[in-house]
């Protein structure tokens, strides 16, 4: 056989051995004709992503979870070769997370599913990297290991796993940042043998191991700062080779630290252990899907970029990829939220966390040819350090602001005005909730009644619709169905304020007040009880009893000397010069609220009634001249509150009303500016 092969090699060309060589590569290189790489019913192509380590013993690569019964998979070679794959985390929702045998060099896998795999190699270990785990936790002792002991045995399941790139973190990358156990599981290797000196700086208990021998710790509830010199190290003689490092690090609430410190024989000093210190993982990506089975499934993934919280109300930002093989595609995506988008790759915004579900279609020539519809689990970035971030909600309510909220799902329209409310934005208040209002009959429980008195406030001040749906919003959370009585009499009080100062309904507005308990409101509430008490005296033409009441619930008696009262009222008017008026509202508020003779005031009622017209509020501006004129009979600002009497009386259409006030005007106050005034706007 050897002399044959000689003879071949001297007979042929040297043009026709490189082509046989070529050919045998080839050859060797193209997976056997029943490959799963060919025959399985799907397949996703895994390839190294760029700036990834490498080389590297270990890849890693997240999975979308996308078929209801997907069978077994297996990972091979392009060739066709089973490679050993391990998953480390799969969750409902969430991102499936795999490690596998790249030791062989190759840059390009196929995860593959179906029946009938060839098997994998077995007892192969992912000897790389640094693996992070976390799991919720309580507060208990942690002074001795006994006490750790426990208090492992109670914590909760784990948040999640995955790669990290070194022991250096002051965060929870799979929740919450307070309460949890984060549990690193690294490999170094190790060129010459020494002492080498290990060190844990720590917010919390923390302790760590190599090879499974204890080296340091530092236990019980504690800052970093007695740590942060390396105060609390240990050392370890280790032999050349791999090396396994184990640290746990408990961490209550408060400021968050894990690391590890670490001096090699030669160093002069301990200094965080860095990532090239740990054997590489390298990072791969799904970057296409191939199948034989109709309809074709379609593959896509996600991950969370962004996120807007206060408290439990937070908008979340998720960036949608689809791994295709076609470029003739269109792709139409439909969320449980009641919106659609167009576009391979795209960006959108939750109103709320939780399962959310989502279908991508795929388009050709007009025709929908593949689909798939998959469980989301919408979760914030943990590891965003800003909580809230004005640019994202910036973003968030533009997003919201632009969709259709009459067919956005109650939970979420709801979950809007929960963030709209804790971001004091009243933009985006007045708009869902003025959806809310109209869809009234599919929020039916108490949470739903504090969400319409929070709605009611928002929709205040906003022209006469505004208003108008204000007093539906208080009525909505008012029924059996929805009241809630940790704010049943704060929605009375409000919708009394409506019937007195809005719709003039003196009747309902005194029944409202005289039931009000007073339990469940604020000091300010029950002084804000006593002064609309007074303005319904007022209203009702009971000057006298009015300024007892108003003097009954404090406030300086004699406003004459009383400077920021003064001051108040020129700001306010100033700011309603500048258009400013919710800032001017505000302060007319706080005006009448701190000096209660205010509200009898003509100037101040006065600015109060040009407020409500600049904002279109005629129903409060013309009930505010009516409750306003008897105080102000002999004032010489009666002109121009007749005036803006005739104004809003004409806006609603009340004309005999109007012309009643436009008579008196004129007779009363003919030679003022009031009257030349009416004379231009409604000649005869």
């Amino acid at each position: 056989m050897k002399s044959n092969r000689s003879w071949i090699n001297r007979s042929l060309p040297r043009r026709w051995l490189r082509i046989g060589s070529l050919l045998a590569v080839a050859t060797l290189a193209a997976p056997a004709q029943d490959s799963p790489v060919k025959t399985a019913p799907v397949r996703l192509r895994i390839e190294c992503a760029e700036n990834s380590d490498w080389p590297a013993t270990v890849g890693m690569v997240e999975i979308a979870p996308h078929w209801n019964d997907p069978g077994v998979f297996g990972l091979f070679t392009a060739e066709g070769k089973p490679v050993a794959c391990q998953t480390y985390w799969s969750a409902k929702g969430e991102l499936s997370r795999l490690r596998f045998d790249c030791s062989g060099g190759a840059r390009v896998y196929y995860l593959c599913f179906g029946t009938n795999l060839p098997a994998a190699p077995g007892g192969w270990k992912p000897e790389a990297g640094v693996l992070l785990e976390t799991r919720a936790c309580t507060r208990q002792p942690v002074d001795t290991f006994p006490e750790i002991s426990k208090l492992l045995d109670a914590a909760g399941p784990p948040q999640g796993r995955g790669y990290v790139p070194n022991v250096y973190w002051g965060m929870n990358p799979f929740g919450p940042s307070s309460f949890y156990i984060a549990s690193f599981t690294g490999w170094f290797r190790v060129y010459t043998a020494g002492s080498f000196r290990f060190a844990t700086v720590s917010t919390d208990a923390s302790w760590l191991q190599i090879d499974g021998q204890n080296v340091v710790e530092w236990l019980g509830e504690h800052s970093y700062h007695r740590g942060r010199r390396g105060e609390h190290n240990g050392t370890i003689l280790l032999r050349a080779g791999l090396h396994r490092l184990d640290y746990t690090q408990i961490q209550f609430d408060g400021e968050a630290a894990a690391e590890v410190a670490w001096q090699p024989p030669g160093a002069s000093r301990l200094e965080v252990m860095p990532a090239s210190a740990f054997t590489p993982v390298a990072r791969f990506r799904v970057t296409g899907c191939e199948t034989a089975t109709e309809p074709e499934p379609l593959y896509f993934d996600w991950r969370t970029v962004g996120h807007c919280a206060l408290d439990e109300a937070m908008a979340v930002q998720v960036r949608f990829r689809v791994a295709d093989n076609s470029h003739h595609r269109s792709y139409r995506w439909h969320f449980d939220d009641g919106t659609e988008a167009g576009g391979k790759n795209l960006e959108h915004f939750f109103p709320q966390p939780g399962l959310r579900q989502v279908t991508l279609e795929a388009w050709e020539n007009n025709s929908c040819v593949a689909t798939n519809t998959v469980q989301v689990r919408v979760a914030p970035n943990w590891l965003q350090r800003d909580w809230w971030r004005d640019d994202i909600f910036a973003d968030a309510k533009y997003d919201f602001l632009r969709r259709d909220l009459n067919h956005t799902p109650p939970p979420d329209l709801a979950a809007m005005i929960a963030l709209a409310d804790r971001a004091d934005d009243r933009e985006l208040l007045t708009r869902a909730g003025t959806a809310m209002v109209n869809r009234a009959a599919e929020f039916t429980t108490a949470a739903d009644g504090i969400l319409f008195y929070k709605v009611g406030i928002g929709l205040e001040h906003q022209g006469d619709a505004g208003d108008a749906l204000a007093e539906k919003s208080f009525r909505f959370a008012l029924a059996p169905e929805r009241a809630a009585a940790t704010v049943a009499e704060k929605v009375k009080l409000r919708l009394a304020d409506l019937f007195i100062h809005w719709s003039g309904d003196f009747d309902g507005a005194e029944k409202l007040l005289a039931g009000l308990s007073g339990n469940n409101l604020t000091g300010d509430e029950r002084r804000q009880q006593k002064l609309l008490a007074g303005d319904l005296l007022l209203a009702r033409g009971k000057i006298e009893e009015a300024r007892r009441q108003y003097l009954d619930a404090g406030g300086p008696a004699d406003r004459s000397n009383t400077v920021a009262a003064a001051a108040r009222t020129e700001s306010a008017s100033i700011l309603i010069e500048h258009d400013q008026f919710a800032d001017a509202q505000d302060a007319l508020d706080r005006l009448m609220f701190d000096f209660p003779l205010e509200r009898m005031s003509p100037g101040a009622g006065l600015m109060e009634i040009q407020l409500a017209l600049a904002q279109k509020e005629f129903q409060r501006a013309f009930t505010g001249c009516q409750r306003l004129l008897p105080v102000a009979a002999d004032d010489p600002r009666a002109a121009q509150i007749l005036y803006a009497t005739v104004e809003s009386g004409c806006a609603l259409a009340r004309n005999d009303e109007a012309r009643r006030a436009l008579v008196r005007l004129l007779k009363e106050f003919p030679y003022s500016e009031a009257a030349a005034q009416a004379k231009e706007k409604w000649p005869k």
